[in-house]
Formats: structure tokens, sequence, C-alpha cells
């Protein structure tokens, strides 16, 4: 259920047995109540006087005066003390009253009344009405001593009943607090994790084609090794490089060749299967790895790699020598010999012409 649901007093769990401890609690009995309620008419011809006399004092307090602050707001808040003092006299401390003495506490906290300022303010009102009751005893009020132990009891426990509100509206923003607290660092721990991912994607990829660098190949690689042992599966290899690349960057510029790499990362991207992995090896080697793949679907592979390269390399001298290895399963081989292996038969390509492949047979 929300708050706004609820009144103070639910929120508060002040429960009519509650009250009545409470009550209990400041001994206030029957006895009590029929004092007060005896002066009931007095207090009403003195209301005036006695709401004078108390804002009169608050207003001379700096602090006091900058709340208030203008003289309409000064005029409702003697309205409500007329109904707060009659209230007192009313000899009705039932459910009713507790919520409206927690309103008041409410109240006084949204509009920024510290609770040095309220008590002080809660003090000069008791004084007040115990001087006007003490006043009349020196007429004809034989029992003032009893009505005023009444009034501090009645005040006390509306006094609490302030802090009540008090304390759980600090309570309150205290756990909206710690919610923010816990939002911003869920946020920012997401935001960690992010960063945290682009960079380890920044460290693991080549940052011009995008592809993965030679040292998150070889980790890649000794996993696919293990796995394909484990599962008594194939795993291909290829390994090749640019032939005419470095005359082409060294006489028409790296930005010419930056565009050739690009192209080469793009065709083997259009070729790949997402179980495949294309790693930039170094200057103008590539590798792939193939999980699961036989040497004649390798193959088919590397003539799909040279017509999407062709096409995207037209009119370019620029040719392919790869070299193709199979490890079939239970060979045991590591990622350095098989790579090794690859980079044997590419060389064995470079020495024909044009784009030339071996495989090792």
């Amino acid at each position: 259920m929300k708050p706004t649901d609820q009144t103070l007093k639910d929120q508060l769990r002040l429960t009519d047995r509650e009250i009545t401890r409470r009550k209990e609690a400041f001994s206030l009995d029957e006895k009590d109540i029929a004092a007060l309620v005896s002066v009931k008419a007095f207090m009403a011809s003195e209301l005036d006087s006695i709401i004078e006399e108390f804002y009169e004092h608050q207003v001379a307090i700096h602090e006091v005066s900058q709340l208030i602050g203008d003289a309409d707001t000064l005029l409702r808040l003697k309205r409500s003390m007329r109904g707060y003092i009659t209230s007192l006299f009313a000899g009705q401390y039932d459910a009713e009253y507790v919520q409206g003495r927690l309103r008041i506490g409410m109240v006084h906290k949204r509009i920024g009344v510290s609770p040095k300022l309220y008590v002080s303010a809660f003090q000069k009102l008791l004084s007040v009405l115990k001087e006007r009751l003490m006043g009349k005893a020196n007429k004809d009020c034989g029992s003032c001593y009893h009505i005023v132990t009444a009034l501090e009891k009645i005040m006390m426990f509306d006094l609490v009943l302030v802090f009540d509100t008090y304390i759980s509206s600090l309570i309150n923003e205290l756990a909206r607090k710690n919610q923010e607290i816990e939002d911003y660092a869920e946020t920012l721990e997401i935001q960690i994790a992010k960063q945290t991912q682009k960079l380890s994607e920044m460290a693991s990829r080549d940052g011009l084609t995008g592809l993965i660098n030679q040292r998150v190949f070889y980790e890649k690689l000794r996993y696919e090794i293990s796995r394909s042992t484990r599962l008594s599966q194939t795993l291909s290899l290829i390994y090749f490089d640019l032939d005419g690349f470095k005359a082409i960057n060294d006489t028409k510029g790296h930005q010419e060749g930056d565009t050739i790499l690009i192209a080469t990362a793009s065709a083997l991207n259009a070729v790949i299967r997402d179980t495949d992995i294309a790693a930039r090896y170094g200057g103008d080697e590539f590798c792939v790895i193939l999980p699961s793949t036989g040497k004649e679907e390798t193959l088919a592979m590397v003539n799909r790699l040279i017509a999407v390269f062709d096409e995207k390399m037209a009119g370019s001298a620029v040719t392919l020598s790869v070299g193709v290895v199979t490890l079939a399963p239970g060979e045991g081989k590591s990622a350095e010999e098989l790579v090794k292996m690859a980079d044997s038969q590419m060389y064995k390509a470079k020495k024909r012409k044009g784009h030339a492949v071996e495989s090792g047979e």
C-alpha cells in the first residue's frame, strides 16, 4: 500500500490501544481531562490575548520571523493556533486528536521548522498558558495546580506525537536518500561495466580492421584446440597474407594500404560463419579459425573469400597467398605448432603467381 493511501496515524501504527498506552505513560486520566475541560470557557475568553502574546514573542526571533515570511502567513498561523489551544481544553483526546497532532508535526517539518525552534515555541506556549491559569488562580481557581499539571501532561503527549512525525520523516528521507544512492551506484556499476567491456573490446581488437588481434587469436585458438580434442572434432586454420601489399603501401602511401586492409577484413566478415573466428595476425597477415570444419569445407570457404576479395579490390594487383591446415581429432598439436604449419603452407603458396592456396596435399 502506498503512503498516500494511509493516514499519518496508520503509517506510524498508532492504534487506539497504543494511544491509550501513551496516555497511561503520561498518567493522563479522567480527572485530568475533567480538570482541563473545567477551564474551557475561561481559556476561550483569553484566546486572543494568549495568541497575540505568543506571536509577539515568536516574531521577535529572527529565524522564526524568516520562516513566517509575511502577514498573511502569520494570520493563518494565528487561526491554526486558535484551533490548537481550543482542542487542548476540549476533552476529546482520541484518534482524531492524535491525527491532528501528527499533521502539525508534518507541516512544521515540511516548512523547515527545526526541532530546536519547535521545542522553543512549544515551551513558550506552555509558559503563556500556565501564566493565564495561575492568574485565574489569584481570582477563583482553587484547583489550578491540578489543571496546570494536566495541561503539562497533554502538551507533553502532543510533543511526543509531533516528534514521531519528525523522526518518521527523517527515516523516510534517509530511506529515499539510500535508495537514490543505491540507484546511482547501480547506474554507475552498469556504466562501468559497459566502459570495461568497451575497453576490453578495444584491447582485444585491431583498431583498423575491427578483427581480433594476435593475442586474443592465440587465446581462442588454444580454446578451440582443447574443445576439438574433447569432442573428437576436426579443426581447420586458414593463414594468408597479401601479395603486392608492401609495394602499394610504399608507393601509394599508408592510406591506400589501410584501405586494402579494411577491404580484406570486410571480405572475411562476408564469408565466415558465426562460429568462425577471424583475426588480423599482424601487418598484412590474417588468420581464420574454423571449428568443427574439415579440409574440403575450409577450401570452399577460401575460394569464396578470394571471389569476394576480388570484387572488393577490382583492378588491384594484390592477391592472396593462403595456407590451410586441418587438425584431425586427437591429433596433439599446440596453437603455436598449428600456426607454424599453416604459415609454412602459406609460404609454399607464395612461390606461385596470383591467388594461391596450399593445404599440404
